[in-house]
């Protein structure tokens, strides 16, 4: 059992070198991962379940006793940042609505599950970054549906049934029931089942990212001025809302901790679920800007965390 975690462990400390590699696998061998494609929304239930474990409704009830970060990030996640985007991409990429759509879809998705981990490593409220991951998946699967309908409605037909439909399932349901899980059980199942669930979870992402990568293979072996400026545009949005949501979190004068937190809510996203969504309910154009949003995130957080943490000491001395 040891061994298990600590190579769950190993996998999740390592994961700016391995969601590269993944996309490499995806774009290179594509045959050999599609028939993994039918269960990839059940793969990734399982992995929101795992991350859902790690809450309670006490969490939940003390990071909502400061409603005014949980309410800025929200605002900036899931209302400014989709809107800022389609409104730049729109300038940008307008004559190709499949990749407007791509980039709008890869500003709306939720918190992403590692957030909780940058959190920790550089001091942020670990409490509020679980409970923000939480409640923008919860959100995820009414907002972003009627995101893409009101702002690419016109360019592109979206399905708002089918992936409500779908975002329920792999992240609205898990979500709840592990929280559910971890109330009723009241913590033993953060403390016994979550344990042995995270390196499965942290060997699923993976396999999850190189199996939606195989559907930007033909783009990836074929590049062209537009892609590589496509690739461009969404590593500057990554650093971008990395920097504004610390930029907003100092304005309003929170805490450090909190700082932190909302710096990486606001970067670092769900890809995976958006990549899902693409691959199921959107345009083969829209694919590629969601899945090459994978390869900053993690790079950009890292980046960005050493940065700080060179500051705060700096400051420190």
């Amino acid at each position: 059992m040891e061994a298990w975690k600590r190579l769950g462990k190993l996998i999740s400390a390592n994961m700016v070198f391995i969601v590269p590699l993944c996309i490499v696998v995806g774009v290179l061998w594509p045959q050999m991962l599609m028939p993994l494609k039918p269960i990839i929304p059940t793969l990734f239930a399982v992995v929101t379940f795992q991350n859902a474990l790690k809450n309670d409704v006490a969490s939940l009830v003390g990071a909502l006793r400061r409603p005014l970060p949980v309410f800025l990030t929200v605002l900036l996640v899931h209302v400014l940042a989709p809107v800022a985007v389609c409104l730049a991409a729109g300038a940008f990429f307008g004559d190709a609505p499949d990749t407007v759509v791509g980039l709008v879809l890869e500003a709306s998705v939720p918190v992403g599950a590692t957030t909780v981990m940058w959190a920790g490593m550089y001091g942020g409220d670990v409490a509020l970054a679980l409970t923000m991951m939480f409640i923008s998946t919860i959100l995820a699967p009414f907002s972003i549906p009627w995101t893409l309908k009101l702002l690419c409605g016109a360019a592109v037909e979206v399905d708002v049934l089918g992936m409500m439909g779908d975002m329920l399932y792999m992240v609205g349901v898990p979500a709840i029931l592990g929280v559910a899980c971890n109330q009723l059980s009241q913590g033993r199942a953060k403390e016994r089942v979550s344990p042995v669930m995270a390196p499965l979870s942290s060997i699923l992402v993976p396999i999850i990212i190189a199996t939606n990568s195989t559907g930007i293979s033909q783009y990836m072996l074929n590049l062209t001025p537009r892609l590589v400026a496509i690739a461009i545009f969404v590593a500057c949005v990554t650093a971008t809302s990395i920097v504004f949501g610390r930029s907003v979190a100092r304005a309003t004068r929170q805490p450090d901790d909190v700082t932190v937190t909302m710096m990486f809510d606001c970067g670092i996203r769900n890809i995976s679920a958006g990549a899902v969504l693409a691959a199921s309910y959107l345009p083969a154009g829209a694919l590629f800007p969601v899945i090459v949003g994978t390869l900053f995130q993690q790079l950009f957080a890292g980046i960005v965390g050493k940065v700080m943490l060179r500051q705060t000491d700096a400051e420190q001395e």
